[in-house]
């Protein structure tokens, strides 16, 4: 565990604690996890790493779950979630992939925690998220708190991350997720400029932008 380069800090059946650079198990209200009922229902969790919300949403009882990332596009590799796996002997599926690419099912919670800021298109990237979700979809990221619908450019290195790219605002995120038959349902502002968003889904809505709008046309799945 100590030769794993982690990125999450990780409670373990044995009581130790993942040597991971953020205290993820003590976040889940700023990422409004704990306020998820996950018994039952499907998850995809969109750029897992070391898969923490993939293991405890499985724990709260979760029936499938999906973890995808691309470990080509960050620093660490996989080492932290298979070691997690064989010690949670989890049934969490890992998939290669990325916010654009998305598996072809569908799922009644899609986690999107971390990634749409780092993202030259958020956009397209959050219409993906709602599109493959038939509940919830949370996410957590860099978010202004304005009602005005506005994005804006992150002069990097924003908070010294030059994968830092986007910030939205809370009103950017209800408009999009009215155009595609969400609404917002939880809202907490952890810091100034970081959010979270919980938005449930209220009407199955076809993207409203056509396919030419995109380099990607929306809802493009892996096989």
């Amino acid at each position: 565990m100590e030769e794993i380069k982690w990125m999450h800090q990780v409670p373990l059946n044995d009581g130790r604690i993942t040597p991971g650079g953020l205290p993820t198990y003590k976040l889940e209200s700023s990422k409004l996890f704990d306020q998820v009922d996950f018994r039952g229902k499907s998850v995809l969790d969109i750029g897992a790493w070391d898969g923490y919300f993939s293991f405890t949403a499985e724990k709260r009882g979760a029936k499938r779950v999906v973890a995808l990332d691309d470990p080509d596009f960050r620093w660490g590799g996989l080492d932290g979630f298979n070691f997690l796996h064989d010690h949670f002997k989890s049934s969490v599926e890992w998939r290669k992939g990325t916010v654009y690419n998305l598996p072809e099912e569908m799922f009644d919670v899609v986690l999107c925690y971390g990634v749409l800021y780092h993202l030259s298109d958020p956009l397209l990237a959050a219409i993906n998220c709602f599109q493959k979700s038939n509940d919830l979809v949370v996410f957590e990221g860099v978010f202004t708190e304005n009602e005005e619908p506005v994005m804006e450019l992150l002069e990097p290195p924003f908070h010294n991350d030059p994968s830092n790219t986007f910030s939205t605002s809370t009103g950017y995120m209800k408009n999009l997720a009215g155009m595609n038959g969400f609404e917002l349902v939880k809202h907490v502002q952890s810091a100034r400029t970081r959010a979270a968003m919980m938005f449930k889904q209220t009407s199955k809505i076809a993207c409203p932008y056509l396919p030419s709008c995109f380099p990607l046309p929306p809802g493009v799945s892996v096989p």
